[in-house]
């Protein structure tokens, strides 16, 4: 997953040590999302599949995105406060 610096997100479905996947849209340009610090993507709830986003905001504030799909993000959960 790629956060652009317009704000855009795009996951790249399919990604392998062969090279990148398809591009699929999560959402356009955004001048929220040009906050974002740092970002991942892992297994980080119990339904057993990669499919969490973790974003630190600019503020301090981190968010989890749980069982984001390849072209729309998940249930928002603040995992910590703005600074």
């Amino acid at each position: 997953m790629v956060r652009w610096t317009s704000g855009a997100l795009n996951n790249y479905v399919g990604t392998s040590t062969g090279g990148l996947g398809a591009e699929q849209p999560v959402h356009g340009p955004n001048k929220t999302w040009t906050h974002s610090v740092v970002m991942t993507t892992g297994q980080f709830t119990s339904d057993g599949l990669t499919n969490d986003l973790i974003i630190r905001w600019s503020d301090g504030e981190t968010t989890l995105y749980q069982d984001t799909r390849m072209n729309s993000l998940g249930t928002e959960r603040m995992i910590a406060p703005p600074a």
